[in-house]
């Protein structure tokens, strides 16, 4: 067993940095085009392999910060792929039971996410960085299931929803899965605190997110002469 995680992990490595390499691209192309299409693809069966073989390794190895922020990764590069079949919710559109069921999944996922939060920040010999990051990450992976499962029953009425919905959803796998990265790559060569490379990369891009899916807005809003 122990020589199949290794295994497990090796492959999880490669198939992770495929698709941090493949998202980068994606993010970076032109959106709709051709270098957009193919790179999106890889990036999306490079993240499903990188979920299950991290569920494996973090099952094994007890990790539980890391077996959550799987369902948060991939959950949010599922419904982003998910939401480009989904772009008449506006005009009673019906998403699929496993929409459905991948919303409630992680929902439950970063609930139990928040709750280890509390548990290292209750317990006696508190641990606040660690705290802080679980609450951190579960209440923003509760709140992408909240926002996507709102659409399904609250219906949009902006005809560009399911961009927008792309968008945040890609970028914030993409923020979620370098987070892990960093941190994995820091805490065995040990370049910084680990606490920093956790919290950097949100840092960093939950304001870029926003500030672009806000100019996405404006350019849809902006009135046609």
């Amino acid at each position: 067993m122990k020589d199949f995680v290794q295994y497990t992990l090796f492959f999880h490595v490669l198939v992770g940095s495929i698709s941090l390499i493949s998202g980068a691209v994606a993010i970076l192309s032109k959106k709709g085009k051709k270098w957009h299409k193919y790179s999106g693809k890889i990036y999306f069966w490079a993240m499903t392999l990188v979920f299950f073989t991290g569920i494996i390794v973090a099952g094994y190895r007890f990790n539980r910060f890391l077996f959550l922020i799987a369902f948060l990764s991939y959950y949010s590069v599922f419904s982003g792929v998910r939401f480009l079949s989904l772009k008449k919710l506006h005009k009673d559109q019906n998403p699929k039971w496993y929409d459905w069921a991948a919303g409630i999944i992680n929902g439950l996922a970063n609930i139990i996410f928040i709750g280890i939060g509390l548990y290292y920040l209750l317990r006696e010999n508190h641990n606040l960085a660690g705290a802080l990051l679980s609450m951190g990450f579960g209440i923003g992976g509760f709140m992408i299931s909240y926002t996507n499962l709102k659409s399904f029953i609250i219906r949009p009425k902006e005809h560009y929803h399911w961009y927008t919905a792309h968008i945040g959803n890609m970028m914030g796998g993409y923020i979620a899965t370098f987070t892990a990265f960093s941190a994995t790559v820091v805490s065995r060569f040990d370049l910084m605190n680990p606490f920093v490379a956790f919290a950097l990369p949100p840092l960093i891009g939950v304001p870029i997110l926003i500030y672009w899916t806000s100019q996405v807005e404006k350019k849809f809003q902006k009135p046609t002469i």
